[in-house]
């Protein structure tokens, strides 16, 4: 017997009532036959602010190197922050003019300057640099009051106290060689560096020539 012949022998012997037709009816008539459709609702909210987050990282990506070299973050000039915060003039004069005290060029240097540079740092501290044409150097510092202005707080092989005339200084250096001078005159701190150093002898002669 083919599956079509028991078939039509199992509908032969089927029989629908009133009550069952009723019901097969009833469940056509309310059944929803449209195809159902899942809506899968896109967290937007979640990411856009996941988004907004990582616009604030980039952001901060690109404005932090600016900030920590104190220059802008965009291609516009601007104040660019150094340190220390010095300003550079062209002559004694006009150094001494801008911090307040007078300021004279150093006399007598064992060599002959090449360039010089005229700085006042922090509004209260005078440099001149000096720069020889055979890589010599020479640095001259002047203050208000009497502490140590130099720089150099390191303990030096060489120590020594020289009176010159009215100045009264100490000589630090190694070896009977001195790079540095620190003298106060009561109401101004001065300090001398010099390289190469100088004798003692010499640097006697020096500061005679910068009463």
């Amino acid at each position: 017997m083919t599956l079509a012949s028991k078939y039509e022998q199992a509908m032969a012997h089927l029989t629908v009532d009133g009550a069952m037709r009723e019901r097969v009816l009833r469940s056509v008539r309310t059944a929803d036959l449209e195809k159902t459709h899942r809506v899968v609702a896109f967290p937007w909210r979640r990411y856009a602010a996941l988004a907004a987050c990582l616009a604030v990282v980039i952001a901060g990506a690109l404005l932090l190197p600016g900030l920590l070299r104190g220059q802008p973050s965009d291609t516009t000039s601007g104040p660019v922050l150094t340190g220390p915060s010095a300003e550079q003039y062209d002559s004694a004069a006009a150094l001494s003019a801008a911090i307040g005290f007078p300021v004279k060029d150093v006399a007598g240097l064992p060599f002959e300057p090449a360039g010089t540079v005229y700085l006042a740092s922090w509004g209260e501290l005078a440099e001149i640099d000096y720069t020889g044409a055979d890589g010599q150097t020479a640095i001259y510092r002047k203050s208000a009051g009497t502490d140590d202005n130099s720089g150099h707080y390191e303990t030096f092989d060489s120590v020594k106290t020289l009176t010159a005339g009215k100045l009264t200084a100490a000589l630090k250096g190694s070896g009977g060689v001195y790079t540095l001078a620190v003298w106060t005159d009561g109401a101004y701190a001065c300090s001398l560096e010099l390289e190469p150093g100088l004798s003692a002898d010499r640097w006697t002669a020096l500061l005679n020539e910068n009463q």
